[in-house]
């Protein structure tokens, strides 16, 4: 079976994340969004690859990974319908391939167990579903657990309204047909409703670590997901810590790292390639601290991610926030994470706090901008590329 990954789009939910940087190489400890997925279908022996890609960065990242095993395809059309059939004429004559998002942090035994369903339950079509808390974001499908079949399919219900609480995994096996419904005009929700009617769709029920990472905060709770699967340190000989610096984890340390005397990290935490924690800077639980990156001296990070090559300067406070690749935080910013009862944000936040549990938001920095110092931010800011600064109103 062929796989489809769908790897294009403009990522605008993801802003200001994705200003100027494709959605597909934001890093979550260590890996671009992208490996997860590639990885999940190595598990299942995927011999061949078909990625719909709209950045070259993706493209030269996927043909470096994949080599002769995958063809690259320019997406032409919009919305994932158009990334399908864009596709199409790659599916060939096959009767079935597997669908797969780019933006989805899973285990790898997610994708084996969807082949195993395949394999045992003699249907036409495998949706993965996932139980979630709020539906808004989601494909929803509708459950007849007596029949074990998927009978209905409803596309971002609000929660009164909405047939079950099973979100679309972004993972399934589908005949060709459903691309060729799409084709001729249906949506892809649509094109599942066709084939439940032709066929015989069921699902493959994943309760395990799950996030589909199309919000910025998305990035937070995927770190989490991601650095709780740490469960022994992992410390490179080319790191170079200091005899003072304090490490306590699980974390993982790559190569060319460099913590400064005094400098603590707690994990579970990523500290990438020759990145730099300066002297009494303080890195908490799940942050990640990607490639090149540089905390500043007495800066404290806590459950943040600093993309490639991001930077804060000295006495900086980061917390539950997001620095795109190449940010700028000058010294002596402080920024508040706490987020009002009132204010609706969708996907589930990790409720944070050791005395009472509060929703936290920090701050969303796009690529390559830069936050002047001596200021205090948040809860909930977008710092975009041009330099505006924007709140979190209501995300529905």
């Amino acid at each position: 079976m062929k796989a489809i990954v769908l790897a294009g789009g403009t990522g605008e939910c993801m802003r200001p994340l994705t200003e100027g940087f494709p959605k597909p190489l934001l890093r979550i400890a260590g890996l671009p969004l992208i490996e997860y997925v590639i990885r999940g279908l190595d598990e299942i022996k995927v011999s061949e690859y078909v990625v719909v890609v709209s950045d070259k960065r993706v493209a030269e990242y996927v043909e470096e990974r994949l080599g002769s095993r995958v063809e690259i395809i320019s997406q032409k059309r919009k919305e994932i319908e158009g990334a399908l059939v864009d596709s199409l004429e790659y599916i060939g004559t096959e009767d079935k391939f597997i669908l797969a998002y780019s933006d989805i942090i899973a285990p790898s035994e997610m994708y084996r167990y969807l082949i195993e369903t395949y394999s045992t339950s003699g249907a036409t079509a495998v949706l993965t579903v996932v139980p979630i808390v709020n539906t808004e974001t989601y494909g929803v499908a509708k459950v007849d657990f007596t029949s074990g079949r998927v009978i209905d399919i409803v596309e971002k219900p609000s929660p009164p309204l909405s047939p079950s609480t099973l979100a679309l995994g972004g993972a399934y096996i589908l005949p060709r047909r459903v691309a060729l419904y799409v084709k001729d005009g249906l949506s892809l929700p649509e094109a599942f409703s066709r084939e439940i009617e032709a066929g015989r769709v069921v699902p493959f029920m994943w309760n395990g670590d799950w996030i589909d990472v199309g919000y910025p905060w998305d990035i937070l709770s995927a770190n989490y997901v991601v650095l709780n699967w740490l469960k022994i340190s992992r410390i490179s000989t080319k790191a170079k810590i200091a005899s003072t610096a304090i490490v306590e984890g699980p974390v993982i340390i790559e190569d060319g790292a460099e913590i400064d005397h005094y400098a603590v990290v707690k994990g579970p935490a990523y500290i990438g390639p020759s990145t730099f924690i300066g002297k009494s800077a303080f890195v908490r639980e799940y942050s990640s601290i990607e490639e090149g990156s540089v905390i500043g001296a007495f800066s404290e990070v806590k459950r943040s991610s600093l993309q490639p090559h991001a930077s804060t300067g000295s006495y900086v406070l980061l917390i539950d926030s997001v620095l795109g690749p190449n940010a700028v935080v000058e010294p002596r910013v402080t920024v508040m994470s706490r987020i009002e009862k009132d204010l609706h944000i969708v996907r589930q936040l990790p409720l944070q706090g050791i005395v009472k549990k509060y929703r936290k938001l920090g701050i969303f920095v796009a690529p390559n901008s830069r936050i002047k110092a001596s200021i205090t931010l948040g809860p909930g800011m977008f710092i975009h590329l041009d330099g505006t600064i924007s709140n979190i109103v209501s995300t529905t």
